[in-house]
């Protein structure tokens, strides 16, 4: 069973400003469904919408952390924060291969397969080692997530104005 699609669908006053992390979180647990929705069926059709909502949310997760979360919380263990941004270089590296491939390319299968163990190797790393050293940091978590808020909510609204702009240069259209 799917969740709802956390990140640009929590509408304004839906983010937990006062918990980033459980935002992050639910963003987390909704990759993995994806994952397993895309490697439990033989289906392409599954197959290419599961892997084209993982490589989109990825990039929108990576994005978020990337721009607000990690330079609020590097002062709770810079290492850590440093490794997190090494693991999301290799993650958009693979991201950007699967976008240019086919979803029939046999080795397609195989980079979602590395693409996924590689992912939730790091969000193993953020749940258990990150977020708790940022939960005993004592940083006003409540400004970080106001910050998060601020700047999904701007790029979800580029991702519509994009889309929107798509949509209107379709012949027909």
């Amino acid at each position: 069973m799917m969740t709802d699609d956390p990140i640009g669908t929590r509408g304004e006053g839906a983010f937990p400003v006062d918990q980033p992390m459980q935002a992050l979180e639910k963003d987390h647990q909704f990759v993995r469904q994806l994952f397993d929705r895309y490697g439990n069926t033989q289906d392409r059709q599954v197959k290419q919408e599961a892997g084209r909502r993982i490589l989109e949310l990825l990039e929108m997760h990576s994005a978020l952390e990337e721009s607000t979360f990690y330079p609020a919380v590097a002062q709770a263990d810079a290492a850590l924060v440093e490794q997190c941004k090494n693991d999301h270089e290799q993650v958009d590296q693979m991201v950007q291969q699967l976008k240019g491939m086919d979803a029939g390319d046999p080795q397609c299968d195989r980079l979602f397969q590395q693409l996924r163990d590689d992912v939730l190797r790091h969000m193993q790393v953020e749940e258990q080692q990150l977020f708790p050293a940022i939960r005993q940091a004592n940083l006003d978590l409540q400004a970080i997530g106001l910050q998060m808020q601020a700047f999904e909510s701007n790029m979800a609204a580029s991702r519509a104005r994009d889309s929107a702009q798509r949509g209107a240069k379709r012949p027909g259209a």
